[in-house]
């Protein structure tokens, strides 16, 4: 983790929109508490179970969201991009993380009070719309995940994890990805062994293409029909 980056939260190119409602003091009290940290990849941003003093909002590179479970096992809940912020409901409950944030590549993010966001939620209705309106957005990809996983099979559960990388987490099709196979059986809730078969018999199937780390969807109705089949 290098040294904290200069800048500043009032002309910030960066900013997630969340932060669009405050007027200028407010800005302050966020840039007053504010420190912009580099991360490498592979750095933990935080880790499960630790305290949670902090509001993140990632300004460049991607960040990875895991829960830790038995036997090393993790399950992908999410990705954390520009201009996503990182907030986690043990801020408002027990004050500790209940999930792992980790850089996939070189990483920055801003570093603000939890104290200072959650006085901000209380004092400006338009901010604390915004933010329950994205952690709303948040909670319901996870309750589609949780869905994908508990009700669908192996194929669907990959052709889901496909179609999410492509539309919400790099918005691009071919897209290269810094994650490796076993993170695609982490997001899909699969061994490694099981997650290569599934790429295998997509690609002979002609549903993708895999050169290295480029991904290329090339059927995607066809995966939509998989995902929706289970």
């Amino acid at each position: 983790m290098n040294k904290a980056l200069e800048a500043s939260c009032l002309n910030c190119l960066n900013r997630s929109d969340v932060f669009d409602s405050l007027k200028t003091d407010e800005l302050l009290k966020v840039e007053n508490c504010r420190v912009s940290i580099q991360y490498h990849p592979g750095e933990i941003i935080f880790k499960q179970g630790s305290p949670c003093y902090d509001f993140v909002c990632v300004t460049s590179g991607l960040v990875k969201l895991y829960i830790e479970g038995e036997n090393d096992r993790k399950l992908i809940i999410g990705f954390a991009k520009p201009v996503d912020y990182i907030f986690a409901p043990g801020a408002y409950v027990d004050k500790r993380h209940h999930f792992t944030a980790i850089a996939c590549e070189e990483t920055t993010a801003c570093l603000v009070s939890a104290d200072v966001i959650q006085d901000l939620v209380k004092t400006n209705s338009s901010f604390a719309s915004s933010f329950i309106t994205k952690i709303s957005i948040q909670a319901i990809g996870l309750c589609n995940q949780i869905s994908s996983l508990a009700q669908k099979q192996i194929p669907g559960r990959m052709a889901d994890t496909l179609i999410n990388l492509s539309n919400n987490v790099y918005h691009s099709n071919p897209f290269k990805t810094s994650l490796t196979r076993q993170d695609l059986a982490d997001m899909s809730g699969m061994t490694k062994e099981s997650a290569i078969r599934a790429l295998k018999s997509f690609r002979e199937d002609g549903l993708v293409a895999i050169d290295g780390n480029t991904i290329e969807l090339l059927n995607i109705p066809m995966l939509e029909t998989v995902s929706k089949n289970g």
